[in-house]
This record gives structure tokens, C-alpha cells and sequence, in this order.
């Protein structure tokens, strides 16, 4: 008797799929003037927010932030328009560097 492992083409398709919409390293936009608190994910990307697993990672020059405790998230459009928009805790100054990583809700 054989253990045979392979992936479907269906699991194949959707790691790929997944692999595709990760983003990582990408700059927050929005003004770092010591005031501004808000910031978006680039034009036109909407990011997944399932909890624990899927929602997007903040760095500020460099440290992992916390979802809840050093940031929040929102949806600019309104309810159910997907997640671009991250709300600091802390307002960046104009030297700071606002990075995220992210999985995509629309495929490229």
C-alpha cells in the first residue's frame, strides 16, 4: 500500500492565487506632517482582514506595530468597500517610514 500526496489543481490554483496578491514592504500614502493619522494602502489595492490569520502588518521604521493597540483599521468607502485604510496610534513625522505588509482582495 501507497500514501500518495499531491495537491489538486484547484489547491495549486488558489496558493498561487494567494501567492499572487501578497504584498510586502509597501508604503502607507498619506501625509507624515505630526498631524495626519490616516493612511491608505496604494490606489486601488483593498487588503483581506480575517482574524487571527489575514489582515495587514504595520511597521513604523521598522517595528511590527499591534492591530487594536497601535493602529486600526477602516474601510474609506464605507461598509463592505474592503479594507484600505490604516489609523495610527501615533502621528508620524515627515522622517518616519510607514511600511505594510498585506494579501490583497483583488487579484492582479
Amino acid at each position: 500500500m501507497y500514501l500518495v500526496n499531491y495537491l489538486s489543481l484547484q489547491a495549486a490554483d488558489q496558493r498561487y492565487v494567494a501567492a499572487a496578491r501578497f504584498r510586502t514592504g509597501q508604503r502607507l500614502l498619506g501625509n507624515k506632517d505630526g498631524i495626519n493619522v490616516t493612511f491608505t494602502v496604494p490606489v486601488g489595492d483593498k487588503f483581506t482582514h480575517n482574524l487571527p490569520f489575514f489582515s495587514i502588518k504595520v511597521y513604523f521604521n521598522g517595528v511590527r506595530l499591534t492591530l487594536l493597540d497601535d493602529y486600526i483599521i477602516a474601510e474609506s468607502g464605507g461598509v463592505g468597500t474592503g479594507y484600505d485604510t490604516v489609523v495610527m496610534e501615533v502621528t508620524p513625522l515627515p522622517w518616519d517610514h510607514l511600511l505594510a505588509d498585506y494579501v490583497a482582495q483583488n487579484a492582479p
